[in-house]
Order: structure tokens, then sequence, then C-alpha cells
């Protein structure tokens, strides 16, 4: 049965956020201060990088804007080299969550719509609010209603059925195939230097193509002005319902 909180009982659980013994007793990993400094410079990369703007997060999947790829894939491949040479180091110990197949199947789904419709994700939603972006307020506003909503009605429920569903431990695929990390380590660096290379191939292309269809679309317009006035006449309807296909194609490429 789903249970209301009271008004009350929001603002006590609100208060024990900010309790000065709650923020001494989170220490480590999961330190506030080093959270705060690493958000600050993420935070830097992405206004940086423009992924705090709507147009750069739905381009990517609208296929019109693939800076997301060409940025988060070097942010990737740097995080991974840091944090596995931090650990073998004996610097940092690394945590690794459990991998619950079901339910982050489903979250990563109903995440990625989000994304795809909001234009923002957590991250970046709070960039663009910095920034004066006003379109970015429902997107915080929604994902802070939804994980208090799940964490109120659903965690509690669902973490002795749906939660457990496709459990296969906190085991790393190094784990899993009993090899040493550092090959899959090299084998992903060299998987994501040649997306690097398609992304970059992939935006010549669609250059060139516009380039092309331009020139193609410049050289019909100047051949149409020397048609003959009497051919002119006779062709008038055939060639606007032309101009108006050709003025439509080319709006498609110029954006």
């Amino acid at each position: 049965m789903l249970e209301l909180v009271s008004l009350n009982e929001f603002l006590k659980r609100l208060a024990d956020i900010f309790d000065p013994s709650t923020i001494e007793a989170v220490r480590g990993a999961s330190s506030l201060y080093g959270g705060l400094i690493i958000g600050l410079l993420f935070g830097v990369v992405l206004q940086k990088g423009r992924l705090c703007r709507y147009d750069t997060v739905s381009g990517l999947f609208r296929l019109q804007d693939f800076t997301v790829f060409r940025l988060g894939t070097p942010i990737l491949m740097v995080s991974m080299l840091l944090v596995y040479m931090l650990t073998d180091m004996g610097i940092i110990e690394l945590h690794v969550p459990k991998t619950v197949i079901i339910p982050q199947i489903v979250g990563g789904l109903m995440f990625g719509a989000a994304i795809a419709i909001m234009g923002f994700c957590p991250g970046t939603a709070v960039g663009a609010l910095g920034e004066g972006s006003l379109d970015a307020i429902p997107a915080i506003a929604g994902l802070m209603a939804g994980a208090a909503i799940y964490a109120d009605f659903f965690h509690d429920e669902w973490s002795k059925t749906f939660l457990t569903w496709g459990d296969i431990g906190a085991d790393t695929f190094a784990e899993l195939l009993k090899i040493n990390h550092w090959y899959l380590i090299v084998l992903f660096l060299l998987m994501a230097a040649l997306f690097l290379i398609m992304m970059t191939m992939f935006d010549w292309m669609l250059v060139f193509i516009r380039r092309t269809f331009n020139m193609y679309m410049d050289l019909t317009d100047a051949l149409e002005e020397k048609v003959p006035p009497a051919v002119k006449q006779s062709q008038s309807s055939v060639s606007e319902t032309v101009r108006n296909l050709k003025k439509n194609i080319r709006d498609i490429f110029s954006k």
C-alpha cells in the first residue's frame, strides 16, 4: 500500500540532509568536498562543450548533432584510464555496483525517453539553469519529484521483487571472463578511438553532401534562368512545382 508522507515528515527528512552530523559522516569515496570539486570541473566541461543546450542534446536523438558523442567518448576514455590506474596504484578503492538486468534496462529506457523529450539529463539540466535557460526548470523539478516518489512509494516494495530480476552480482566483465582488466581497457580504448574517427568521417560526409547538393541546386537555378520565355510559360506550373520541391529539399539540407 502507498502511504503519503506528511509535510512535517518531509521537512524533517529535508533537514536531516543538511544536518552537520550527516555531512560530517559522509567520508571517503563519498566525500562531499570531493564531489563539489569534481562537480564544478564537470560543469565547466559541459558548459564549454555546449552540452547544456537543448538543441545539442535533442539533436543527438534526431541524428543531427553528435557533440555528445564527440565530447562524451574522450571523457569515458580518460575516466576509465584514471580510475583503473589509481585503483591499481592503491590510491583509490573501486566500488562496483551490482548489475540487475531487468530493472536497469527498464530504467535506462525511461531515462533515455525523458532525455529525448526534455533535451536535458540531470547534469546538463543544472548547467542549463546556471546559464539562464528557464526550460531546464521543468526537467529539474521532474527528476526531483520522480526520485522522491520512487524512494517513498516504490523502492521498499520492489526491493525484494522487481529490483531482483536478473541480479548477476557486482562482478565486472574482467572478473566474469577471468582475464586482466587491462585487456578490456585497451580494447575499449581502440573501439572508442575508431568510433571518434567514424564520427569525424560522418561529419565530413555530411558537409560534402550538403555542398554538392547546393552546387547542384545553384546550377539548376542558373539553367532555369536561360530557358526561353515561351517555354517558360508553357512549363510554368511544372517549374513552380519543381521549385517548391527544391526549396523544401534545400531547407532540409541547410539545417
